[in-house]
């Protein structure tokens, strides 16, 4: 049978003598505390060094790697000496591979755990062979080893700092004679210390098992802490400190605590076929016995309202005017010079929505609004780096506020890539919220077409013609896919041919049954047109002829501002225009500021961020200019769930009654005759 001593630094109070059978050995593992007494430590090595198969020590100061140099602590070296040929393994080489492997599981499937955070570790001292996958991650690293290993509170700010604290202290540390180890109360100096604030204000705490037994910790409210093993003991001291979540990258091997990373490595070591372990091994050893790194959440910690972000900002300098402490503006001959001034200032929280409950389990959320003062035209004409930094901002500044989620309005999501860059630089996970933005347009759209009742169904399909004018946008190119599977003929709209003939490709293989023309020109078929939908950018700019469309149409301006203008629309009382995107979330919702819209009803892209969160989908779910046909499934399934729905059909001066639509489909059918005559 092999045999591993455990030799702990720690206290004899932790001994344990069992036997465990591993990669098909029967291995006994003893653990022995020394209380700190090293002479004692050197007498049990030089007594076992000829009977056990590997020593695996616990507590010992591990080697400190500074760039080409590794400082050895003399007793470490005195003991690896004592022990002559029977090997010494301190659990390096396993956490070197093992760390950042279970870290890119967990990274896969949370992709903004990383992102843009700040990792404060309670001593970077020997956490030396996992810091280069955080810096891989654009991490920014904060350590406490001055205050952990000196009693010096003060934070060492990045690598550059932390190699400094190397260059002096590496070699007096790995000369220092070890000793029972004083607890380092972070808590205490918490408050007290402005020169370790950096270290405190970080996003996620590392921590190992055996540093915490020596920590009393500061108030991890919120905070997410990283731990290579977690016993009762740890998991109560992380609990107590209200730590948020933990992550765990190395669970328990098979429940049995005592196999610390040491001890692992000491069996991978003694069981190996050829006698020499390599970092080759331990991944296989990694991938043989799925290795996962596991998440725990602290629901005494955990708030009963989960909280999301949207970004919004005004879509005319008209609007400027409507901002707290601005009204003076109104008409006023300096509005211009206030629209470019207005985009100049920052990005702030502008506002709270409360109330939001879902009807399928109670599930509660609470949206922070902030607003960037710019315009649609100042949004397009400053740089895109700018912008892109500014949304950046506001999407840390919404994390620390404890937003899960962040949503883009309006043209915060035009701009650019259409928030791909936004979400890479944010530390949580951007959604533009097109996809409900889609889903609402289309839930408009079918009630518009109900209601005038002037189109019907032919073998599944309305037999006549739908026009979406900005189809190869984000929200019009699935609109169309949908809209292809339910209309006998599709006409797509955008300005560059090349794109729409590249749509219609792609409609026509989706629903070969449908017709599908291209055009740049949307009037050469708004009179057949049944159903329009207009989802652009043109800023307001006239897109298509309203003298032209044909009686009772029912057009979806899905654009903001509006494609078809309050002066259009009433020349033409004899179609529907529907300012679709707006819905009503369920619960007793409250907002505390304007937004533009009526009563509580809200935009359908604000709405998919607070439903995500209230689903748990705390993921980029629509992104770019690329949207799911399948994820428009999804969206409409949870919508249904936890009760979003459409509200009042909203037009340009508010909600549009029933005697409205009634009107409208007189003058349709009046007009319509007109027409045959």
């Amino acid at each position: 049978m092999k045999e591993i001593i455990k030799l702990s630094f720690g206290s004899s109070s932790d001994n344990f003598d069992e036997e465990i059978e591993m990669n098909g050995h029967k291995i006994h593992i003893r653990g022995i505390g020394v209380d700190y007494d090293f002479d004692l430590a050197l007498l049990i090595v030089k007594k076992y060094a000829s009977e056990c198969d590997a020593f695996a020590l616990s507590g010992f100061i591990l080697d400190i790697k500074q760039q080409n140099k590794t400082h050895v602590h003399t007793m470490v070296k005195a003991i690896r000496e004592a022990a002559g040929d029977t090997p010494v393994l301190d659990g390096n080489m396993l956490r070197k591979a093992a760390f950042p492997w279970a870290l890119k599981k967990f990274i896969d499937q949370e992709k903004h755990f990383l992102s843009n955070k700040t990792i404060a570790f309670f001593t970077g001292l020997v956490q030396w062979n996992i810091l280069p996958f955080f810096q891989e991650h654009d991490c920014k690293l904060v350590f406490g080893d001055l205050f952990f290993s000196m009693g010096v509170p003060v934070s060492i700010n990045g690598l550059k700092g932390l190699d400094t604290f190397l260059k002096i202290n590496a070699p007096i540390l790995s000369r220092m004679r070890l000793k029972k180890k004083i607890k380092r109360d972070f808590s205490a100096v918490e408050t007290k210390s402005i020169a370790m604030k950096s270290f405190f204000d970080a996003d996620i705490f590392f921590i190992t098992e055996s540093q915490l037994k020596f920590t009393e910790l500061n108030n991890l409210e919120g905070k997410t802490v990283i731990i290579d093993r977690l016993s009762q003991e740890s998991e109560e001291k992380l609990i107590k400190a209200k730590a948020q979540r933990i992550l765990i990258l190395f669970p328990s091997y098979a429940n049995l605590p005592h196999l610390s990373t040491s001890v692992i490595e000491a069996i991978l070591h003694i069981t190996h076929p050829r006698g020499i372990l390599t970092e080759e091994d331990i991944l296989d050893y990694l991938q043989t016995f799925e290795i996962q790194p596991r998440i725990q959440t602290n629901d005494l910690a955990k708030s009963k309202i989960d909280h999301f972000a949207f970004i919004i900002h005004p879509l005319s300098k008209n609007q400027i005017a409507q901002i707290p402490g601005l009204s003076f503006l109104n008409k006023s001959p300096l509005l211009d010079l206030a629209e470019n001034l207005a985009a100049k200032v920052p990005g702030h929280h502008y506002c709270t929505i409360s109330g939001i409950k879902s009807e399928f389990d109670g599930k509660e959320v609470e949206g922070h609004l902030y607003m960037i003062p710019a315009t649609p035209k100042m949004l397009l004409t400053t740089p895109v780096e700018k912008v892109y930094d500014s949304l950046s901002n506001i999407c840390s500044l919404a994390h620390k506020r404890g937003a899960m989620l962040i949503g883009l309005g309006a043209y915060t999501k035009i701009v650019g890539d259409a928030g791909v860059t936004v979400n890479q630089r944010s530390p949580i996970p951007v959604t533009t919220g097109n996809t409900l933005s889609a889903a609402a347009t289309l839930w408009a759209a079918s009630f518009g077409i109900e209601k005038m009742g002037l189109v019907h169904k032919v073998d599944g399909r309305f037999d006549g013609t739908c026009m979406i004018i900005g189809a190869t946008g984000s929200i019009g190119k699935i609109c169309a896919k949908v809209l292809a599977n339910q209309w006998k003929k599709i006409v797509v709209v955008a300005p560059r041919p090349y794109k729409v003939l590249e749509l219609v490709s792609l409609l026509k293989a989706f629903a070969p049954e449908a017709e599908i023309i291209g055009t740049t020109n949307p009037n050469k078929y708004s009179g057949e047109s049944d159903l329009i939908v207009t989802s652009t950018s043109a800023q307001g700019e006239k897109v298509i002829d309203i003298e032209l469309i044909k009686p009772g149409c029912v057009v979806c301006d899905v654009s903001r501002p509006f494609d078809i203008s309050l002066e259009d629309a009433a020349k033409r009382p004899d179609i529907l225009i529907i300012a679709s995107g707006e819905v009503e979330l369920p619960g007793n919702v409250k907002i505390d500021k304007t937004i533009g819209l009526e009563g509580e009803t809200v935009y359908a892209c604000l709405a998919e961020t607070a439903l995500l969160t209230m689903e748990g989908l705390l993921e980029s779910f629509s992104l770019s200019r690329e949207l799911s046909y399948e994820k428009i499934i999804q969206i409409d399934r949870l919508s249904r769930k936890h009760g979003i729905r459409l509200s009042s059909i909203m037009g340009h001066t508010g909600e549009i009654k029933e005697i409205e639509i009634d009107l409208c489909r007189q003058y349709a059918l009046e007009n319509l005759k007109k027409r045959t005559n």
